[in-house]
């Protein structure tokens, strides 16, 4: 009997069964229930933030700013999101195979921090920026 794998292996060892392939998108449920909020209080625990850029890209090249995550079932996931032209914030829910990337970035500059992501450590004025009202002069 000859050998024909590429893999030549000590006498006695035999060639193991690869891992399955994963069997759904990698974006599912769980990752926007526990995966998502934890990899963004780690990162911000790193980076000292507090109010995050969470930004998530569709197969349709749309971006998306996540202010929150609304909601979740089987088949999509549901964001409070802000867009870049329109003031008012945005629900939209997205199917989990249509999302292809999400991106975590640190502290936004004063005129972009109203399309941050709301985290338990976000200040008392982060209300104030989700609310579209004004600062406070101090």
């Amino acid at each position: 009997m000859v050998n024909r794998s590429p893999l030549i292996l000590p006498p006695g060892a035999v060639h193991t069964t690869p891992p399955p392939a994963p069997s759904g998108p990698p974006f599912d449920r769980n990752f926007f229930e526990s995966v998502l909020p934890s990899a963004i209080q780690s990162y911000c625990s790193q980076v000292s933030c507090t109010m995050p850029l969470v930004q998530l890209f569709t197969a349709d090249g749309a971006r998306h700013y996540i202010r929150a995550i609304s909601g979740v079932t089987d088949q999509w996931v549901a964001l409070h999101t802000q867009e870049e032209l329109n003031e008012q914030p945005v629900q939209v829910f997205i199917p989990y195979a249509t999302v292809i990337r999400v991106e975590i970035h640190p502290d936004l500059s004063p005129d972009l921090r109203r399309f941050g992501f709301l985290t338990d450590t976000t200040p008392e004025s982060a209300a104030q920026i989700a609310s579209g009202e004004p600062e406070a002069p101090d």
